[in-house]
């Protein structure tokens, strides 16, 4: 069945592409442009027309003949003009061919994975791509589309098959005398495997946060400046700045660029006693962000006392700040002095730039991130952490009898490795990923 997207971004532009894929394709494309034969792989100028032989626009048509296409199917991408008028002239014209629909996001790269074009680790780095905002997302991404990074994986799985099948050959021939040493004779090869699989996953600890940005909560009593604060950093007004207390109630969230790292800051909601069931809400928000960001920023107003129920909630990860020290009225705080307090006027840009140093310096400390790292989501992790536990429980195996457990635990860590490149069944994650993609892609 032909599926088509409009594989540009929306809107008035100077270009746009339509793409068509799958069984039929070529014949739709004939028709449209009224040629009998396409000529792959050139940049053909001609008429498109629709149904009706009207002229839709003029334009130029690349045929991608199957399999050597990014889906593996027939591919023919429609260069057209950008605007919306003869955009959704074309594709509503696309959709009166039979059987021929508008694809699902994602479901051009799904089908080049289906059909062995691509693989689910590339497919993944893909759409981090797509996405990439930083130099350091750009380059992360690329790295996991590069056929070393997949060949990495299926090395490890083809050592781990190779040991698995010495194993299996003593299950199936008990008499040899093999059988003896089959534990010995592995144990070293086993060993380096797990150590390889190990510094995979150590290198691999805080890649997510490369895709993901580092979160940074906003924290601290009312009005003590955590909007103002929030406008500040990003340099826009994205949240409401009022000195009404409880003013922010959701989480606001932004983000910028901080030395290549993407930081995403949250404003929370000011923690106090809460007076209505709303903010109740928003407060209890806040304290769940607390646990899940990376850094938090507690912000008190330097002329006012600091609650004490905020003393037990700073930490290693923690930044402190005495805002307002514009204001004539002020007090020293003995009690946080060994927190390295910074002191700052968000009015008056005070102590700004010394803030946004502190935080890259504590991104740095905190989340050291390894530049040959071949993992990047939370799921390659837990299929490594999950494959090096495997070879340690096979590892513990020591008498022939617990040869089949042996082999087991090692028939268990191939398919978690397998699981990360899509070499065995990964139905349960496909949506997941693919549901991320553009229409189009």
């Amino acid at each position: 069945m032909p599926i088509f997207a409009l594989a540009t971004s929306p809107g008035i532009s100077g270009l746009a592409v339509v793409r068509l894929s799958g069984t039929g394709s070529l014949n739709i494309a004939k028709k449209i442009t009224k040629k009998n034969k396409l000529r792959p792989r050139i940049a053909n100028f001609t008429n498109f027309y629709d149904l009706s032989n009207c002229l839709i626009d003029k334009g130029i048509y690349i045929f991608f003949p199957g399999p050597n296409s990014y889906t593996g199917d027939d591919v023919i991408e429609f260069h057209l003009h950008g605007s919306n008028a003869v955009i959704n002239c074309f594709l509503k014209n696309l959709s009166k061919f039979k059987n021929c629909r508008l694809a699902k996001p994602g479901e051009f790269s799904q089908i080049a994975l289906l059909n062995k074009k691509i693989n689910l680790l590339q497919a993944e780095a893909l759409i981090d791509l797509i996405n990439s905002e930083t130099e350091i997302q750009r380059v992360h991404a690329l790295k996991m589309m590069s056929d070393d990074t997949t060949r990495l994986y299926e090395n490890l799985r083809s050592e781990i098959i190779k040991i698995l099948s010495n194993y299996e050959a003593v299950i199936d021939f008990s008499e040899d005398d093999v059988q003896d040493n089959i534990f010995i004779q592995n144990r070293s090869k086993l060993l380096k495997l797990k150590h390889k699989i190990d510094e995979i996953i150590k290198k691999g600890e805080n890649t997510e946060k490369i895709r993901d940005g580092f979160t940074i909560a906003i924290v601290g009593p009312p009005n003590s400046g955590k909007s103002s604060l929030m406008n500040r950093l990003i340099q826009r007004e994205a949240s409401i700045v009022s000195k009404i207390p409880g003013t922010t109630r959701d989480v606001i969230e932004a983000s910028i660029m901080l030395n290549g790292y993407l930081v995403k800051f949250l404003d929370t909601a000011g923690i106090r006693k809460a007076e209505n069931i709303i903010e109740k809400k928003g407060i209890e928000l806040t304290n769940k962000l607390l646990k899940n960001s990376d850094l938090k920023i507690f912000i008190f107003d330097y002329s006012k006392p600091i609650p004490n129920n905020f003393l037990n909630l700073f930490d290693q990860r923690s930044i402190i700040l005495l805002n307002k020290i514009d204001l004539s009225s002020k007090q020293k705080f003995k009690n946080l002095l060994k927190l390295n307090e910074i002191k700052i006027s968000v009015k008056k840009n005070l102590g700004i730039e010394k803030l946004l140093k502190l935080i890259s310096r504590k991104i740095i400390s905190n989340f050291k991130i390894e530049k040959d790292s071949v993992t990047s989501r939370l799921r390659h992790q837990k299929s490594l952490i999950n494959a090096s536990l495997l070879i340690s429980n096979c590892l513990k195996k020591s008498k022939i009898s617990e040869i089949d457990i042996a082999a087991e635990d090692l028939r268990l860590a191939a398919r978690s490795l397998g699981e990360i490149v899509g070499s065995v069944n990964v139905e349960e994650v496909l949506d997941n990923i693919f549901r991320d993609f553009c229409i189009g892609k």
